[in-house]
């Protein structure tokens, strides 16, 4: 487990109503907020406790999130994780204006995505991307008095909205609405709040095992849910993500190769880079292989007990089992962490209460652990303990052997 950390300052319009958050970077609860020694790092950091650890619906509360970014985050496609109509991707002042970037913006726009130019001052070098962006933004202590409603003038196109930002007296204010600026941000309104969360780590094998994987242009997306599926804080992320408002999906989810599914190979892959470039990553140990254990034998017995079981009832008996041992990998009551999920309450219900058929099978599989189950059901358990730890087995190797060095990927 370790504390994370994120920012958001609001931006409101002309009435005063909240129209979007913008997140920002923080490395520690205390300190000045901001994109960090490393721009790009601070980037995906933020896309990554924005939209996957707390969730897009908790952090921005349904308007758009407005993200500091850098052309070389651009470059590295992190933004195609997100939906374009929920992000304003805001190119920062150190922008240098090259031909590629000014073909980066429009791609962007053909995308769909927002832009605004950050922190716009008078002879702007960014000045020729007036023209491509949706929103600039005017920092205000570097206007003289009196020359903002000037300023607007200048920068103002068709379809262009004019920011205002570090707005900090009511006369600062005053002078905004006058120079007809659009929206309004700054300390004279509110300071940035800071938003934690503790985070639980994703094995590291299981990471780039799927990393390896996802660039393949012959991967499947059965092999892209089994290798999520065999590491079960990287399951919890992706699920988490995709119930949360990660890439606009609104479906609710609750099985590893459904979210798979709706995320798409690129979306999946760019989930991946987000985990290990914001430092989520960590070093498996035995839990993993436990919770293997404990969703494949859901699986078993499942089978056992209802052989034309459909898919998607066998994927949600995987997922409780692979779920079940959240608690300590987070040293957090189970049912706070399956509420974190937004699971459905089918599943959520069968792991916190071991209610419904999956939670039947839940209770069986603690039950056998535990020495508790009656000689009438106990071997049929472990006829199906001994075929899960078989695929437990086999899964866990395939993850070691895509990350020894010089060894080839599984799949290649």
């Amino acid at each position: 487990m370790r504390a994370r950390y994120i920012a958001r300052q609001p931006i409101f319009d002309r009435d005063l109503a909240v129209v979007g958050y913008e997140l920002l970077y923080r490395a520690q609860a205390q300190g000045p907020a901001g994109v960090g020694d490393d721009g790009t790092a601070a980037t995906f950091s933020v896309l990554f406790e924005a939209f996957v650890e707390l969730g897009l619906d908790a952090t921005v509360q349904g308007v758009p999130a407005w993200v500091n970014v850098e052309p070389a985050a651009l470059a590295s496609g992190a933004h195609l994780v997100t939906d374009p109509a929920r992000v304003v991707l805001e190119l920062l002042e150190t922008t240098e204006v090259t031909a590629a970037v000014v073909t980066q913006v429009g791609e962007l726009r053909e995308q769909g995505y927002t832009i605004a130019l950050d922190d716009f001052v008078p002879d702007d070098p960014r000045t020729v991307l007036l023209d491509l962006v949706q929103i600039v933004k005017l920092e205000l202590p570097a206007i003289a008095p009196g020359q903002l409603a000037a300023q607007v003038a200048a920068v103002r196109r068709p379809g262009l909205t004019v920011l205002v930002e570090k707005i900090e007296t009511p006369e600062q204010h005053a002078e905004a609405l006058e120079s007809g600026a659009d929206l309004f941000q700054g300390y004279f309104f509110t300071r940035p709040q800071v938003l934690s969360m503790q985070s639980v780590t994703v094995g590291t094998p299981a990471v780039l095992a799927v990393l390896s994987q996802v660039g393949r242009s012959d991967v499947s997306m059965q092999e892209l849910s089994d290798l999520v599926g065999s590491d079960v804080t990287l399951s919890q992320k992706v699920l988490q993500a995709v119930n949360s408002g990660f890439a606009g999906i609104r479906r609710r989810v609750d099985s590893i190769h459904q979210a798979v599914v709706l995320l798409g190979l690129e979306r999946m892959r760019q989930l991946v880079t987000l985990v290990v470039l914001a430092g989520a990553t960590g070093k498996p140990h035995e839990l993993g292989r436990e919770s293997l254990v404990r969703a494949s034998m859901m699986v078993a017995l499942l089978r056992s007990r209802e052989p034309q079981a459909p898919r998607e009832v066998r994927d949600a008996a995987y997922t409780v089992g692979l779920m079940s041992t959240l608690d300590a990998y987070t040293d957090t009551d189970i049912a706070t962490v399956a509420e974190r999920l937004s699971l459905t309450p089918t599943v959520r219900d069968a792991i916190v209460h071991h209610d419904g058929v999956l939670g039947g099978l839940l209770a069986t599989v603690l039950a056998y652990e535990e020495d508790r189950l009656p000689d009438a059901d106990a071997a049929c358990a472990a006829a199906a303990y001994l075929d899960a730890v078989r695929e437990a087995d086999t899964r866990w190797a395939a993850l070691e052997l895509d990350t020894v060095p010089g060894r080839e990927p599984v799949g290649t």
